[in-house]
């Protein structure tokens, strides 16, 4: 059965990956990555909602094993033709993984780091998210680390922008607990938006927070690369001012997503 993403597979990487706006949100949480990896006690990643395998494809490079899952077969199909280009077959391995209904015992290892990107964890529901980081702890290494990138319930820059377009509705479509249905190029999509204060709840005893980190807070939504395309000093600027607000958590509330990193007690 087709999910999702399954049918913008192919141009995934050329509408986001290497937009201008993707590269510079992906390049701040690769800065935050970079000076934690160094704590982590060993090399075993496991990543989830892998996308075309772009952030397995980095960690492979820094030298760590990755297992990269998906529910997008045709996405998985992606991260396979880049672990065969660049001959990473050593260190990625590319899996199936439903996040409503995986067990933990489908692992035969513990993992240094969990890890996923862009809103892959928007895409379930409260219910099964809550489920999900009740069963990570089982899953990590002593004093393993879970990093998420997921999208909050306000963003500025959504909303304002939304604002100056008199789409009222659309403008705070964040603000609720129930699902919202997101147009995937021609397929909607089930969407939940959460909070840094909730994940900290859901994650019980088990983790300690580290630090939430906002991301495109300054820097704009991916979805206003055309309007950026053309303005390419400005964002290059506000990219500067990015850098300076992503010390200061308390913003992760209001970003495009936040980075939410939690270490296992």
């Amino acid at each position: 059965m087709a999910v999702p993403f399954d049918h913008i597979a192919p141009t995934y990487d050329s509408l986001f990956t290497r937009s201008v706006i993707g590269q510079l949100q992906r390049k701040q949480v690769w800065r935050y990555l970079e000076k934690i990896t160094p704590q982590l006690n060993g090399l075993e990643i496991l990543e989830l909602n892998s996308g075309t395998g772009e952030d397995a494809m980095l960690f492979s490079d820094k030298g760590f094993n990755i297992v990269a899952t998906d529910v997008s077969e045709e996405m998985l199909k992606v991260t396979v033709q880049k672990t065969n280009q660049f001959s990473m077959q050593s260190r990625i391995s590319s899996h199936y993984l439903d996040l409503d209904s995986f067990d933990e015992t489908l692992f035969d290892k513990k993992f240094d780091l969990i890890f996923s990107n862009f809103g892959g964890l928007n895409c379930i529901n409260p219910e099964s998210l809550q489920k999900l980081l009740h069963k990570i702890p089982s899953i990590l290494a002593p004093g393993g680390r879970f990093v998420g990138v997921i999208m909050p319930k306000f963003c500025l820059w959504e909303t304002s922008y939304l604002l100056l377009k008199f789409r009222f509705k659309q403008a705070f479509r964040r603000l609720t607990s129930k699902e919202v249905m997101l147009d995937l190029q021609g397929t909607n999509l089930k969407t939940w938006y959460y909070n840094p204060s909730q994940i900290k709840k859901w994650s019980g005893n088990r983790f300690k927070l580290i630090t939430t980190v906002p991301i495109g807070f300054v820097l704009p939504p991916s979805y206003l690369e055309v309007y950026f395309s053309t303005r390419k000093r400005f964002l290059l600027r506000l990219n500067i001012l990015e850098k300076r607000f992503d010390h200061v958590p308390f913003l992760s509330g209001m970003a495009d997503h936040f980075l939410i990193d939690l270490k296992l007690k």
